[in-house]
C-alpha cells in the first residue's frame, strides 16, 4: 500500500512530477523520467483498466458469461485504443483471482496528453460499460510506469 501510494504520488496528474533521467549509456528512443532519485528510470507508462469477473458455473473461468462480456467490450474498443499515438495494448486474465486488465502502454511523451485529457472519452466509456457487465466487480483504473528490462 504504502509504495502504491508513493508511485502514485510521483505520477500525479502529467509528465512534470518527473524529472529527467541520466540515460545511464542506454540508447533512448524518447523522453526518459525518474520517480525522484531512486534509480527508477522509465520511458512507458501505462494506464490500467481492471475489474473482477465471476466464474462461470463450472466454477472456473472457461464458462463465465461475464469473462465472455468483457472481452467483448475490450474487442468493441480495442481498435479506438491501438489507434492513440505509440499505444500498445495487452490484455491480462488470471483464472484463479478472476482478474480481468487492460494496460494501454505509451511512451511517456504520447501519454501526457491523454492523462492531460483525463483518459477521456475512451476510459470514462469503456469504464462506465465495464460496471454494467453483470457478474464483474471492483472496476478500478491505475497509472503506472511500464518499463522493458
Amino acid at each position: 500500500m504504502k509504495i502504491q501510494a508513493i508511485l502514485s504520488a510521483a505520477l500525479v496528474a502529467s509528465t512534470q512530477a518527473f524529472v529527467p533521467a541520466s540515460t545511464n549509456n542506454q540508447i533512448s528512443t524518447g523522453l526518459r523520467a525518474e520517480i525522484g532519485e531512486t534509480g527508477v528510470a522509465f520511458e512507458n507508462v501505462a494506464r490500467e483498466w481492471r475489474c473482477k469477473y465471476s466464474p462461470g458455473e463450472s466454477g472456473g473461468p472457461g464458462d463465465s458469461a461475464s469473462l465472455k462480456a468483457c472481452q467483448s467490450l475490450l474487442d468493441e474498443y480495442l481498435p479506438k485504443l491501438k489507434a492513440l499515438p505509440g499505444a500498445q495494448v495487452t490484455r491480462q486474465v488470471c483464472g484463479g483471482c478472476l482478474d480481468f486488465k487492460v494496460s494501454i502502454t505509451q511512451p511517456l511523451e504520447e501519454h501526457g496528453a491523454w492523462a492531460e485529457a483525463n483518459y477521456d472519452p475512451l476510459e470514462s466509456e469503456f469504464m462506465e460499460k465495464l460496471k454494467g457487465i453483470d457478474g464483474t466487480s471492483l472496476h478500478e483504473t491505475q497509472e503506472i510506469t511500464f518499463e522493458a528490462l
